[in-house]
């Protein structure tokens, strides 16, 4: 039996074509895999895990965000993190390390 190849009516699109279409066409540059994904409205109410995640992504969100904007700890916290990046920290940004920080935490 043949291999079937499908063909887009486009050579190469990516991405999203408009805000109301929910059909996304993709193409994987290494496998030249072409495949679409459709993405809509949730039918489900999300779970009490799934809510508490959120709750806790938000909190830890709020506190980066204050404790960026805190003048007295940014000198000490943007020296910490530069030692945790000589250390070999995997956080390649300054905000993105206080969040991991205050996330931890939580």
């Amino acid at each position: 039996m043949g291999k079937v190849v499908f063909e887009d009516p486009v050579h190469h699109i990516s991405g999203k074509i408009s805000k109301k279409f929910r059909t996304i066409y993709n193409l994987r540059k290494a496998s030249q895999n072409k495949f679409t994904s459709v993405h809509g409205e949730r039918l489900s109410q999300p779970s009490a895990a799934e809510l508490e995640q959120r709750n806790k992504f938000k909190r830890a969100r709020q506190a980066a965000e204050a404790r960026a904007m805190d003048l007295t700890q940014v000198t000490q916290d943007q020296a910490a993190y530069k030692a945790a990046r000589q250390a070999g920290d995997k956080h390649t940004t300054f905000r993105g390390w206080l969040f991991a920080q205050e996330y931890a935490k939580l």
